[in-house]
């Protein structure tokens, strides 16, 4: 049990794991992603850390396909996501999302926004979607909440009613898009403990962050990204500890320690 409020085995069905295989994606002239291989194994935990513009997020999105690659493979459970006949709706029920801003409907009350897409993609009753989104909302911590609109929420409250948002549709995957770089420092915390719970139940994860305790604490592996080439990768204790290439080293001097003392 954590301070999310609920048992962390329940937040979670079946992981599913992803592959990622020589993928290239460019926007117009400028070559974001330049030959990316990547394994995430179910139930694993990988922090993607780097510059901004080296193209973690892009990676992201292009896992879901909210971006198409140009080339390259990406195989999420068993979808071949960029099969051109994959059936992009199926493999997307396996996948949440959680972005930087925390994109819920401000004029639905934060039971709505949990309800929404399971009643409309899933198909559930009124009654199958307000228990599963009040069983999810009680894990993050927020059952209490769940008539306000999320302008009466803090911005940790609002991220983790996302969070509970993703969950309510079981995923196999949770991709988290710098989900703490909207928030002030006292609520950091709050979105935080609810990753580390869902790591600790075998969520597999990919994590754009640059919380670099939590990747530290959290990822099986970390990986590092720098102008749309992964640099060096390994486990948290190698790649943030102890860096072995000088450009890893340079980047971690400047966020682990950015006044240069």
């Amino acid at each position: 049990m954590s301070e999310s409020g609920g048992s962390p085995e329940q937040m979670i069905t079946d992981p599913a794991g992803v592959v990622i295989e020589d993928l290239y994606k460019s926007f117009g002239d400028v070559d974001v992603l330049k030959g990316i291989d990547m394994r995430v194994e179910p139930g694993q935990v990988v922090c993607l850390i780097g510059a901004s513009g080296s193209g973690k997020s892009t990676l992201l999105r292009c896992v879901n396909r909210l971006e198409d690659p140009d080339a390259g493979r990406i195989t999420v459970g068993a979808f071949d996501a960029t099969d051109v006949d994959v059936n992009l709706d199926a493999m997307r029920r396996q996948i949440g999302m959680v972005f930087q801003q925390f994109n819920l409907f401000p004029h639905l009350s934060v039971l709505e926004n949990c309800t929404i897409t399971p009643r409309r993609v899933l198909k559930q009753s009124r009654e199958q979607a307000d228990a599963e989104a009040l069983h999810q909302l009680e894990l993050v911590g927020l059952k209490h909440l769940s008539d306000r609109r999320p302008a009466q929420l803090s911005g940790g409250q609002q991220q983790r009613v996302a969070i509970a948002r993703a969950l309510t549709m079981k995923p196999g995957l949770m991709l988290f898009d710098e989900p703490t770089s909207a928030l002030d420092p006292e609520t950091v915390g709050e979105v935080l403990a609810i990753m580390r719970d869902l790591a600790r139940a075998g969520m597999t994860m990919i994590v754009v962050t640059h919380e670099m305790g939590f990747a530290r604490e959290v990822a099986d592996r970390v990986v590092f990204l720098d102008k749309g080439l992964v640099v060096e990768e390994g486990s948290a204790e190698q790649v943030i500890g102890a860096p072995t290439q000088p450009r890893t080293q340079d980047f971690l001097r400047r966020v682990l320690n950015p006044l240069g003392e």
